[in-house]
């Protein structure tokens, strides 16, 4: 029987993490410039920028109505708020030039430059050989569609797949209709992060393919995380090639 393989997109076709790690490195040199021996250690300001980042993706964005999620806006907010966090605790009265100066650095993460050499070296030879075997692959993203679609511009996906879709989150219902789509095939949901990109596809009824990546989501649980894997129905790779390697387990 044929099988529908769901590829995550950042940090599982194409690395993504580091994209941030330039504007927080950035953003952390402009607040000591500006605020000298008020501002907090280096390490201090790039843990906050982390905690705040992780609150907002569930926060509401005030100019739309919803939550920011993945969208563009979320990142380059970020290093604002973190800004306007540092002022407060140093009873300092935050700058707007410089919290303009902030979110323009927190564009920058999506440099539609990076994306060509951030495709994984693999990630083309695999979808291909599923191809040539006949099963169905597409890509299930959380993101923005004004930066995924570049993403995918990169990778040429849309000469290798017809099926791509975009979503705030994934959920349980995704992956349910993934399947209403195309029937009693066996799915198989790819991705770099367990609880996100694998756990929902199970309660849908899928099986997982699992290639750990650190990102700043789960740092420092990858231990636990590992720990947590029903290995009766998800398999750990080390890489997106082993793919090709262990198809026969699938």
């Amino acid at each position: 029987m044929n099988k529908v393989f769901v590829f995550d997109l950042d940090d599982t076709l194409m690395t993504n993490v580091h994209d941030y790690a330039e504007p927080i490195l950035d953003m952390a040199r402009v607040i000591i410039r500006r605020l000298g021996p008020k501002a907090p250690h280096v390490s201090a300001v790039i843990a906050l920028e982390e905690e705040i980042d992780k609150r907002r993706v569930h926060e509401v964005n005030p100019e739309t109505g919803n939550k920011f999620f993945y969208s563009m806006e979320r990142f380059p907010g970020t290093l604002v708020e973190t800004y306007r966090a540092i002022c407060r605790k140093a009873k300092v009265e935050p700058e707007m030039s410089v919290e303009v100066e902030l979110f323009d650095i927190g564009y920058s993460a999506f440099d539609t430059s990076h994306y060509k050499n951030n495709i994984d070296p693999k990630a083309l030879q695999t979808i291909e050989m599923l191809v040539r075997k006949r099963d169905i692959v597409m890509i299930l993203t959380k993101g923005d569609s004004r930066v995924q679609i570049n993403k995918l511009a990169a990778l040429k996906a849309s000469k290798l797949l017809k099926r791509v879709k975009i979503v705030s989150d994934k959920t349980p219902q995704t992956f349910k209709e993934i399947l209403e789509d195309f029937g009693a095939f066996d799915c198989y949901s790819v991705g770099n992060d367990y609880e996100k990109d694998i756990v929902p596809a199970f309660e849908a009824g899928c099986h997982g393919v699992f290639i750990p990546v650190e990102t700043w989501e789960v740092i420092g649980r990858m231990d636990e995380i590992l720990a947590k894997v029903d290995r009766s129905r998800c398999l750990v790779l080390n890489n997106l090639g082993e793919i090709i390697e262990r198809y026969g387990e699938l």
